[in-house]
């Protein structure tokens, strides 16, 4: 009996030693093969979308948000923004607004994480394209992704001529748009040479709206006009620039 069990123990540790030897073999010939990165897949269609959760598309919403933002890591690995097809990426950005227009999660994806990429100015057009739409939903607060879109526009792609196109869509918007958004318009002319245009922006916004203008607001204002949209010369003979507070 006693035999009979050594012998049992003795096969146990042999086949314990045969698979420990099997898996260091395995792992001495794969632990140099590392997964291949296959880029941002296609996006599906909206029905097959739904699909996923049965559909329930605020379920999809977050499930894709969540692929979004990890869709580089790949067994650990984590791959630049700048090796995305951010023309793919778009796709499934827009898919994302199609499930829920009014949810922030996505957008703040794009403008924050998306849009931060650099010295890319043809990757950073797609995110752009995204926000604009994004941006324009008739919900409150959207217009700030409208106006991220306009940074974007201006600053990273290069592109001055779309972010004006942008900024005119913000300002005439028929949501509670802050003044700095309104305003934006007259940034992007001082961006382009215009200093007409911009003087011209500041001023009706100033007789517009100047009742609910807040003091502070009003002053920035004031001072943008004077300082930069008018020469020391002009300025000293524009009344608005004697009460500057």
């Amino acid at each position: 009996m006693a035999s009979a069990r050594k012998k049992s123990l003795l096969w146990l540790q042999l086949a314990f030693l045969g698979a420990l030897l099997v898996n260091l073999s395995f792992w001495q010939h794969s632990r140099k093969v590392l997964p291949v990165w296959d880029n941002v897949p296609p996006a599906p269609s909206i029905d097959s979308a739904r699909m996923v959760s049965l559909g329930d598309p605020e379920i999809t919403y977050r499930l894709f948000g969540y692929f979004l933002q990890n869709v580089g890591n790949t067994g650990g690995q984590y791959e630049s923004l700048k090796k995305y097809d951010y023309a793919v990426l778009e796709d499934w950005l827009f898919l994302a607004n199609q499930l829920n227009e009014r949810a922030d999660f996505v957008p703040f994806l794009a403008a924050y994480y998306f849009g931060s990429i650099e010295d890319e100015p043809e990757k950073t057009s797609h995110v752009v394209n995204y926000l604009a739409v994004a941006g324009a939903a008739p919900y409150p607060e959207k217009w700030r992704w409208l106006a991220h879109a306009v940074y974007l526009a201006r600053h990273k792609e290069k592109d001055l001529g779309r972010a004006l196109e942008l900024a005119n869509v913000l300002a005439t918007l028929e949501q509670d748009v802050a003044p700095w958004g309104r305003q934006m318009p007259a940034f992007v002319q001082m961006g382009l040479g215009n200093k007409e245009a911009a003087y011209e922006i500041m001023m009706r916004m100033i007789v517009s709206e100047r009742d609910k203008l807040h003091p502070v607001e009003l002053n920035f204002m004031k001072s943008f006009i004077c300082e930069q949209t008018l020469t020391i010369a002009q300025a000293a003979k524009n009344p608005l620039c004697q009460d500057i507070k």
